[in-house]
Parts: C-alpha cells; sequence; structure tokens
C-alpha cells in the first residue's frame, strides 16, 4: 500500500511546509505573506495547504520568488507606445 502523503498531488499543511523547508511555521507565513512560496490552496480561513508537487518543482527550481514574478507580468501588461 503506498503512502498518500508522498503522492506529488498531495497537500501539505505548514507544519509539514516548515519540516521540508527545515524553517519555523512563523517563517512559513512569512514567506507566503512576502509571495515567496508557490500559491497556496485555502480550503477555509482556517485551513491552508500547498501542493506537494508545486512546492517539489519550487525547490528545483531554486525557490524563485513568486513576488518577482508577478513584478514582471505586471510590468509586461502595461501597454508600450
Amino acid at each position: 500500500m503506498s503512502n498518500a502523503s508522498n503522492s506529488p498531488s498531495a497537500l501539505m499543511g505548514p507544519d509539514e511546509l516548515a519540516d521540508l523547508l527545515r524553517v519555523s511555521k512563523a517563517t512559513v507565513w512569512r514567506l507566503r505573506e512576502n509571495l515567496k512560496l508557490p500559491p497556496a490552496i485555502t480550503l477555509t480561513s482556517q485551513c491552508i495547504r500547498w501542493r506537494r508537487s508545486d512546492v517539489q518543482a519550487w525547490i528545483s527550481a531554486g525557490c524563485p520568488s513568486f513576488n518577482d514574478q508577478a513584478k514582471s507580468t505586471a510590468h509586461s501588461e502595461v501597454p508600450h507606445g
């Protein structure tokens, strides 16, 4: 029987994400607030989760800031001319 928590589609809570990143849970929330983590899934106001596959891809990419991506997207939407 396979472990569902290791499935790429599994969802991770803040505790598990903090353990994976070797940071505190407070740091996870700070990183999320500053758009440094992959987008989270808000199931309820008290239940925030991250897709394991998104986190693993983010780590493999060198942990890029999503804030930087949002800024570059906003600049690319400005009409030139």
